[in-house]
Formats: C-alpha cells, structure tokens, sequence
C-alpha cells in the first residue's frame, strides 16, 4: 500500500487512493457512479446537490480507512491491522457499485418490484463484471487475502447474520468489519450526512467531529462499541441523521420529484432495457442519470418534462404527523398501499374520473427512515462492561418524530378539486389521526 494517488476533496480535504484501489476505481461499474446523483430528486428543490455516488463512495472509503486505522491499532499485527484497514476501504468505495440510476428512487420503484436492492445488485456485479473480477484477480485476492465472492457478499449482507467474513485474528475478529460499514455510526453514514449538509447547505451534519467517533471506538469479541466518552458526538450524529431526513430526504417537493422519477422509469422500463440489465452486469454499467434523461423515447414522457423543466406536478392535500409507535414494515406497506386505495376512491366518488396518476399517498420506507431502526449501539462503560442500547433510546430516540408523516398529493391538473378532496380526506382520518396509527 505503498504506490498512491491522491484526490482533493471537499470534505475530507484529501483522500488517498492505493494502487490496488486504483484499478477498481477506474472500472467502468465504479466511473459509472460519476452520472448517478446522490440526490437526485433533492437537487431539484437544494440547486447545488448535485454530487454523485462517485465522491460519496470515495468518501466512505476514506472514512471507513479512519475508522479501522483506530480500530484495529492494538492486539493485532501490523500486518493483519493493514489488512483489515484495506478490506474496510474496499468495502466502502464498492458498498454502493450497484445504485442504479437516480439512486434510491431506481430502488424504491424498479430494484424492489424485482425483489432485488442495490446491494444484491452491486453484489452480483462484483462477482460477474471482468473488470471488477480482474482487478480483485490481479491486484487484491492474494495482496489481502480476500475474495471477490467474499466482498460482494459483505456488500449484500442485510445483517451481521449474513456477513461472511468472521475469521478470528488476533484478538479480534473479522466480524468487527460490519460495523464499519453497516453500524449505527458506519462510514456510510457520516460520509452522507457530512457530504449532503455541505451540498444542500443544510448544514445539520457539519462540524460532526467523526474522527472523536473513530478514536473511541474499540473493537469488543465480534462487535465495535464506542467508549462513553464519545457519546456526544454519537448523540450529534443521530440528530444530525433525523433533521437530514426531516428537512433535506423528505422535503414534501422533493418526495413530489421522486414519484415523478418512480413513474418515469416504470413508462421507460423496457425502452431503458432494465430487465436484460439486470441479468447482464455490462449492459448494467451503462444505465445512469444522464443514459435514462438522453433516451429519445424517455424524452416523450410527459415525465421527462417535468423533470427537465423542473415543473412540480403534484400538490400537497394533506399532511399529518403521527406518534411513533413499535411496527413493522409490513404492516406499514400494506397500510400504505390501503390508504392510497381509500384516498383514490374519494377522488373517483368526487369527480366521476378513474386516473391512477391523480392522487399518491407518501411516508417513509423503511428501514430508510431513522426512527424506525431497531439496530443496537455498544457503548463501552468506565468499568470495562458494555451496555447495548436501542437507537430508540438514545437522544435521538427521544426527539419530536417529525419524520413520521403521512402525506397525500394530487396531481395539479385536477387542482380546481383541491379544496373538496382536502375537505374528504379530512373527514376520513382528520378527526380522529389515530385511525392511521394501526398503518404506520
């Protein structure tokens, strides 16, 4: 790890880049992430969010370096410490290869339909792409003994459960590396949160004092825990991630756009060739922002138009703010899917039309949404023992919920309907918010 390059960065000042880094990154599945937005709808109300998975997947790589660096820096060989130091920076650069275009909005409205997420996409594009499987070939399987079947696993594991590097090694264990990527303070997250304050310029996640989090952090058995000393810098992490998500994630607009991206790719799903893409990790590597907005039959859409012309089809009717409560995602699937039955059906009883596209229901995915997490924290106490605490239960369990909405638009050319349809859903759940409590 000798051989590096470095690149400026606007968050992290610089970041290094190893010879055996180099060669994955100048793979045609990761330069793809340069035209994939991190925001894609958020740019459309934050002007200046238009970075991309490309620097965010840099960052993590950075982040996820820092971290293991702290982590792995007593009880082990220095050989086996820089090991473990260079198998976090490749699973942060590779952790989001398989975003397709328009990030999480591929995702919500195509990826999922096909029972499938960016990570088991990103996944199966590390193990069947030549240039990935080259580079791991060439420059990374005997280097750092770690494989390519093995990192795209860690890339797709759901949970700890599912992560299949947990080899003991010296008084750690392999295990640890989960945490760097999928913890509850992960350099996933504190690259997003740190890179989208700055571009949106809400500025929630700056000043975070991450590295505070990688200095106390210790590796423990098969887990990482934080030192309680840092707890105020976890805490500021955690506000930071709900006002984020509050403010910038689920801006009523930028909800609005992300629809208006959801059906534009369902209309362009076949011209786009998104089911041979997803069989065919090549074919893959050319779907981005730019390859979907450039397709001359895409171009027809009417939700095209709006996109390009930044022109907001739909309205907000109604909006209310719910209690959390302890639920779980299927429930609050099939409830969504319910309301936006109900909702549809006041909509045809006050107007006399059937149209699909004139009213949505919105609120948040899960696990997407923070306040729904049930993942544990390990805060290593003064006396050496180690208290494992709910998300739920920490500062930022305790918050105002904002982030636990229910929203209903209607598209604006039935806007001479507003008013009623407000006043009819209203009526159906105004009176008594608890009747939407059972969907959330």
């Amino acid at each position: 790890m000798r051989h590096s390059v470095i690149i400026k960065d606007p968050i992290h000042d610089y970041i290094k880049v190893y010879e055996h880094e180099r060669c994955l990154v100048d793979s045609a599945p990761l330069q793809r992430l340069r035209r994939v937005l991190q925001l894609p709808a958020s740019q459309l109300v934050y002007p200046s969010a238009t970075h991309t998975r490309f620097s965010h997947s840099l960052g993590v790589m950075h982040v996820a370096g820092v971290l293991a660096e702290s982590i792995y820096s007593e009880g082990l060989e220095r050989s086996e410490a820089l090991r473990l130091h260079a198998v976090a920076r490749l699973l942060g650069l590779l952790h989001d290869i398989g975003h397709g275009p328009f990030s999480h909005t591929f995702e919500d409205h195509v990826l999922l339909r096909y029972g499938l997420n960016h990570e088991v996409v990103g996944a199966r594009i590390l193990r069947e792409h030549p240039e990935t499987v080259r580079c791991f070939e060439k420059c990374v399987e005997k280097e750092f003994n770690v494989s390519v079947e093995q990192v795209s696993r860690a890339v797709e594991a759901p949970t700890m459960e599912a992560w299949p590097l947990r080899s003991r090694v010296g008084d750690h264990s392999e295990s640890s590396l989960y945490y760097i990527i999928k913890g509850p303070y992960s350099a996933d997250i504190v690259d997003y949160l740190l890179r989208d304050s700055y571009y949106t310029g809400a500025y929630y996640g700056l000043g975070l004092d991450w590295r505070r989090l990688a200095y106390h952090s210790r590796a423990v058995g098969d887990t990482v825990a934080l030192e309680h000393k840092a707890r105020d810098v976890l805490d500021h992490l955690l506000i930071a991630r709900l006002y984020m998500f509050k403010t910038v994630y689920y801006h009523k607009t930028s909800r609005a756009f992300d629809r208006v991206l959801g059906d534009l790719l369902l209309k362009a799903e076949h011209a786009l060739r998104i089911p041979e893409a997803l069989e065919d990790p090549e074919l893959y590597a050319e779907l981005d922002d730019g390859y979907v907005l450039a397709n001359p039959e895409v171009r027809k859409l009417e939700e095209a138009r709006y996109v390009l012309r930044r022109e907001v089809p739909y309205r907000l009717v109604y909006e209310v703010i719910q209690p959390l409560e302890k639920v779980s995602a299927t429930l609050m699937k099939v409830g969504k899917s319910l309301l936006e039955r109900i909702v549809g059906e006041a909509f045809a009883r006050l107007t006399g039309l059937s149209d699909s596209s004139a009213v949505f229901v919105d609120s948040p995915r899960l696990p997407t949404n923070p306040m729904f997490e049930e993942t544990e924290i390990s805060i290593l106490r003064p006396d050496g023992t180690i208290a494992r605490t709910p998300i739920r239960e920490t500062v930022a369990g305790l918050m105002p919920r904002e982030v636990n909405f229910f929203r209903v638009y209607l598209h604006r050319r039935y806007s001479d309907y507003l008013e009623k349809l407000r006043a009819q859903v209203e009526s159906l759940f105004g009176e008594s918010p608890d009747l939407l409590r059972p969907f959330y």
